[in-house]
């Protein structure tokens, strides 16, 4: 008798499930860098929304009970910020009533903006909108605002540090500047082990590359360029004078075999080198008040964007560099703490999920 019941209320959980799967009267947009997609989710019912994020994996589609480990039931709660819940309630010798978030084991768990405002940041962000519009449109706190591009900033120094490949090649001029490594808040899909960036740009294309080390010296600089630089690319950077590089046996070797050439920047014959691409980053990062020790952020944002031009490409990006960062779990963890798994970017290091920013005025 008991194993007929359970059986049944097996069934009427999972029916649940694919009761609500199908229930989609309002169709949203997959088009994640469309503005309209996002105005659709802001306006649309709460589980066309859940549905949604459910669609793009931002948000587990199931969820597993710790009591009884089968399926729970998404069920409507009036008084939670998402107006769902997943829900087991069983009666008998093993009753119980248990109940998750459905954001629990995803990226908008420690959060509680509505999803769609989350979202609509993001885009409003890959736009450059100013913040006083965003704050307009989105209504919430200056501090949140400020908390949440510092977030988009660290997932963009993610995304560069995890996908840099090797740039320049024969004839092609790549520019390298080094900065201090600030200290992380939020997002650290990549546990960077170093205080120092090395960030190499590709004249004339949309390519670069930024690499974290301990140490800024002749030899990690050599390394730096070996992995991320091609042969025969002319390379222009301050870096030769500080660390008096050009006599190191190991540039020589770059300078002979791979055609490597290292062009001084302040000499009078590369004077017309001098106008590259730092002098445009300093210029747009000229009136953003920048936090001091979080300049490589900022970097990193700027060189973000200009590997990604559209609004559909970088918001692809964010979302599946986050997606990467805060894997979905659909049941606990024995010690109900956050995930921890893995990134596939992250090497020789294994961190939990961060919390988001925080949301208060």
């Amino acid at each position: 008798m008991g194993k007929k019941r359970k059986a049944e209320e097996e069934t009427t959980k999972q029916s649940s499930i694919e009761s609500y799967s199908s229930d989609k009267k309002t169709v949203i947009s997959n088009n994640i860098g469309s503005l309209e997609t996002y105005y659709q989710l802001k306006a649309a019912d709460p589980k066309v929304v859940l549905q949604w994020c459910m669609d793009q994996g931002l948000i587990a589609s199931g969820y597993s009970c710790p009591k009884c480990k089968q399926p729970m039931v998404l069920t409507p709660k009036a008084d939670t910020g998402d107006k769902f819940t997943w829900a087991c309630r069983v009666n008998g010798p093993i009753a119980h009533h248990v109940k998750r978030s459905v954001r629990t084991g995803s990226w908008f768990q420690d959060s509680n903006l509505p999803m769609p405002t989350i979202l609509l940041f993001l885009l409003y962000w890959c736009l450059e909108m100013k913040t006083k519009f965003i704050l307009e449109q989105l209504d919430i706190a200056p501090n949140t605002a400020a908390g949440w591009a510092s977030f988009c900033r660290e997932v963009c120094l993610d995304i560069l540090i995890c996908q840099s490949d090797k740039i320049g090649g024969h004839g092609i001029i790549v520019e390298i500047y080094e900065c201090e490594f600030g200290e992380r808040k939020f997002h650290q899909i990549k546990k960077a082990v170093g205080k120092w960036v090395f960030a190499g740009v590709e004249r004339g294309a949309n390519n670069c590359f930024l690499a974290i080390v301990e140490r800024p010296t002749s030899e990690v600089l050599l390394s730096v360029i070996e992995k991320h630089i091609l042969p025969g690319t002319v390379i222009i950077s301050d870096c030769w004078k500080s660390y008096d590089c050009l006599s190191h046996d190991g540039f020589k070797h770059l300078n002979t075999n791979l055609s490597m050439k290292f062009l001084d920047p302040s000499t009078a014959v590369h004077k017309n080198f001098i106008e590259g691409i730092w002098s445009n980053i300093k210029s747009n990062l000229q009136g953003t008040n920048y936090v001091q020790g979080q300049f490589d952020s900022y970097l990193a944002a700027y060189l973000w964007r200009r590997r990604y031009s559209t609004v559909e490409s970088r918001m692809s990006s964010l979302i599946e560099i986050i997606k990467d960062g805060y894997p979905l779990r659909t049941k606990d963890n024995s010690s109900r703490k956050k995930s921890g798994k893995q990134s596939k970017c992250a090497t020789n290091t294994q961190q939990d999920a961060p919390s988001l920013p925080s949301e208060k005025d």
